[in-house]
């Protein structure tokens, strides 16, 4: 039975949810803030976490900046009324990796959640090795130069798929329907939101050209890249 944090402030969506969530067989811990929900989080082990962006003592932004800079990678899915693209992007650059927008359909819900725990399990049985990267989906890890890049569940996803077809361009589209498992509504804006935090992880790990844009196409993953030198 998946294990669920569900932190919001308003107490008939905790109900509602709730109820829901329990009834199709989730195991649920209920947050009304957001220091309440780092305490949990601190203590417990979860397979997904549904955090509400505006919430007293510690926001959802704050919340998801504190899991991960302690190395959380739970799959971790906002919960908000912001609905400009803005607002996205500083939603899933604050760690988050999926995005439903109020109100919503319980049944969208669900489907956000298997989706993204299914992406948070093992996605293949071996250690692939491309170029400087070593994907692990055992223990949900990659090392650049032997050293671990720490990736939230979505981004991960995103890198172990091209890491699996290295040289291949794909569109945004295309990623979309090979990533993402479900029909939510991920717009190309969020890959390419994805896309950015990649490169920027891959450029501080020093290699800026490892993923990249092919003009008006997509990405691809070009593992044959130099390493950038030290300044």
């Amino acid at each position: 039975m998946p294990k669920v944090l569900l932190a919001d402030d308003d107490p008939e969506l905790l109900q509602s949810v709730s109820a829901w969530l329990q009834h199709h067989k989730f195991n649920v811990d209920l947050a009304s803030d957001g220091a309440e929900a780092r305490e949990y989080i601190a203590q417990i082990e979860y397979d997904v976490l549904i955090i509400d962006w505006t919430m007293p003592a510690m926001s959802g932004i704050e919340l998801c900046q504190w899991y991960r800079s302690r190395g959380g990678t739970t799959p971790i899915l906002m919960l908000t009324g912001k609905d400009e693209i803005s607002d996205k992007e500083k939603g899933l650059d604050s760690g988050a990796d999926d995005y439903l927008t109020k109100p919503f359909d319980l049944r969208e819900l669900t489907a956000r959640l298997n989706a993204l725990m299914r992406r948070g399990k093992v996605l293949a049985t071996r250690v692939a090795e491309v170029g400087p990267l070593t994907i692990d989906p055992d223990a949900h890890r990659v090392l650049v130069d032997g050293k671990e890049m720490k990736l939230t569940a979505t981004e991960f996803a995103v890198l172990e798929f091209m890491g699996r077809h290295p040289d291949q361009v794909f569109s945004a589209d295309a990623l979309i329907a090979r990533v993402w498992k479900t029909s939510s509504e991920i717009s190309t804006d969020t890959v390419r939101v994805y896309v950015k935090r990649l490169r920027e992880k891959l450029d501080a790990a020093g290699y800026p050209g490892l993923l990249t844009n092919v003009h008006g196409v997509g990405y691809k993953l070009v593992p044959n890249q130099p390493k950038k030198a030290s300044e």
